[in-house]
């Protein structure tokens, strides 16, 4: 008897324990939505595929394949300095870049420090609704970018936006990084401050949050600071962020900062379009995050490790065929600019031979004592038997600098000489033999003459030729073509109207 008892006993439990179980956990009860971010920083008008760079039209298959098949789930962000840099983009002010981005549907546009290069409002006035050529179906944003006159954001740049995504209201806060002033020429910047990004990405997010009921927050940041990162990521209640995107460096990274109430996702993408970021975000039904994913894409196979995740994705590798014909015709407008062989190139030179080279070439065009170049302000270098195109040189030299000159003492030159710059001397000067109190005439671009922290704005006789630095080359190797087969840094330096130095 004791024995039928203990046995209906055993089964009753077994059927209470069964009863009280949950059905088995599948990804619908965990999860109501998973968004896909894609992510592009520092193109700088990489519109055309290279060996290097995927292009706007394999960028733009992707992300128009993602989108035809998941419309709610898809957002793509451009962080900052995304148009100054490439013939293609450079030509025509950014707008093939902006007509490129509406087809393939950007959701936001995050200023960085070289969107200033051509005056601000060259960059604006495709988000102002009264302009009537090439405009933005995206915002622009810089929350943290302020007017010194007005004290407001600059026209037509947003704090934030908004994006519904199925059932996911997504807010997306746009920054420019600490102190990235000094990376603008001083003419360009001057009219802005830019204030403490991490105190307007919580002012912003907790409004989205608290106001506009918004269910996730995303902070792309134009700069590439740790310490930001994590102030960032330290944010909690309705401050919380919840994943930070970067820019300005040049880098590649994927990683995840951890909290209490989970991981927040950092991502940078290098540079030129050689990576598509891809940030994946898996929210529970509450639309809180539960899990993510961070890596970069490649249309080809790339070793990696394990903080640095590379994904090959051959869909960046097919040219979208719409996006190649719109890109196509940009190109036939200049094509002249992009296969119109100046010269050949004699043998191989490197960025840093090139900026040597620039600074004794702004020396001779004005006739002064010294030339100066910055080693940034070089981009690419020349291979041996490459054919030079005035494309190429945009590549070497991308920047609209204008060379300006003036006299400076012997001892404010001796002050400024430093390792990131290269500087040139007429025949029997060196930096050594300049004498303290003599005047020189010193040549360099207006990015260096008009920092306020350098001597040249302070000296005698200030010039602005108006001429660009890439211009100069252009007239010098044309020049050159005349006499030699091909461009040599040992040739004789002749242009028109200017003797050889």
């Amino acid at each position: 008897m004791k024995k039928l008892l203990h046995l209906f006993l055993f089964i009753a439990c077994v059927i209470l324990l069964v009863g009280c179980q949950s059905e088995p956990t599948t990804d619908s009860d965990i999860s109501s939505s998973t968004l896909h971010i894609y992510y592009l920083n520092d193109t700088h008008g990489a519109i055309e595929k290279t060996s290097e760079n995927i292009g706007l039209a394999g960028i733009g298959n992707l992300i128009l394949d993602e989108r035809s098949k998941h419309p709610d789930n898809i957002l793509f962000i451009g962080g900052g300095d995304i148009l100054q840099g490439n013939i293609l983009s450079n030509y025509y002010y950014g707008a093939s870049m902006i007509d490129t981005f509406n087809h393939i549907g950007m959701d936001a546009f995050v200023l960085g420090n070289h969107e200033f290069d051509w005056g601000l409002d060259q960059v604006t006035r495709y988000f102002d609704p009264n302009y009537d050529d090439v405009k933005a179906t995206f915002p622009l944003l810089g929350a943290n970018i302020i007017e010194k006159l007005t004290g407001e954001r600059p026209p037509h740049v947003d704090a934030y936006t908004i994006v519904q995504k199925g059932t996911v209201k997504v807010g997306i806060i746009g920054l420019i990084g600490y102190g990235l002033e000094s990376s603008i020429a001083t003419s360009r910047v001057e009219p802005y401050r830019f204030e403490d990004p991490v105190y307007w990405a919580s002012h912003y997010a907790n409004l989205l949050r608290a106001e506009e009921d918004v269910d996730i927050v995303l902070a792309v940041i134009h700069g590439s600071n740790q310490q930001t990162n994590t102030s960032l990521a330290s944010l909690s209640g309705n401050q919380r962020i919840d994943a930070i995107f970067n820019g300005h460096s040049h880098s590649r990274y994927t990683e995840t900062i951890s909290r209490a109430t989970g991981d927040v996702p950092v991502i940078q993408s290098r540079h030129n379009g050689e990576y598509l970021g891809h940030v994946t975000l898996n929210l529970n039904k509450d639309q809180t995050v539960y899990s993510v994913q961070v890596r970069n894409l490649s249309p080809t196979e790339e070793n990696s490790s394990p903080s640095d995740r590379i994904i090959k994705d051959t869909r960046l590798a097919t040219e979208h065929p719409i996006l190649l014909s719109l890109i196509g015709e940009y190109r036939l407008a200049i094509i002249d600019l992009l296969t119109e062989v100046i010269t050949t190139s004699d043998s191989t030179y490197s960025s840093y031979e090139l900026t040597t080279f620039m600074a004794k070439l702004m020396r001779i065009a004005v006739d002064a004592d010294v030339g100066i170049h910055n080693y940034q302000g070089t981009r690419s270098s020349l291979e041996s038997g490459q054919d030079i195109t005035v494309a190429t040189l945009y590549e070497i030299f991308p920047f609209d600098n204008r060379i300006k000159y003036v006299y400076i003492t012997g001892s404010d030159i001796k002050d400024y000489a430093n390792s990131s710059v290269a500087m040139s001397y007429r025949d029997g000067l060196s930096l050594s033999l300049l004498e303290d109190d003599a005047y020189y005439l010193v040549a360099t671009n207006d990015y260096i003459f008009d920092k306020t922290y350098y001597p040249f704005i302070y000296g005698e006789d200030p010039i602005d030729t108006g001429i660009l630095i890439r211009d100069l080359l252009e007239d010098m190797m044309r020049q050159q073509e005349m006499t030699y087969d091909g461009f040599n840094i040992n040739h004789p330096i002749v242009m028109e109207d200017q003797p050889a130095g």
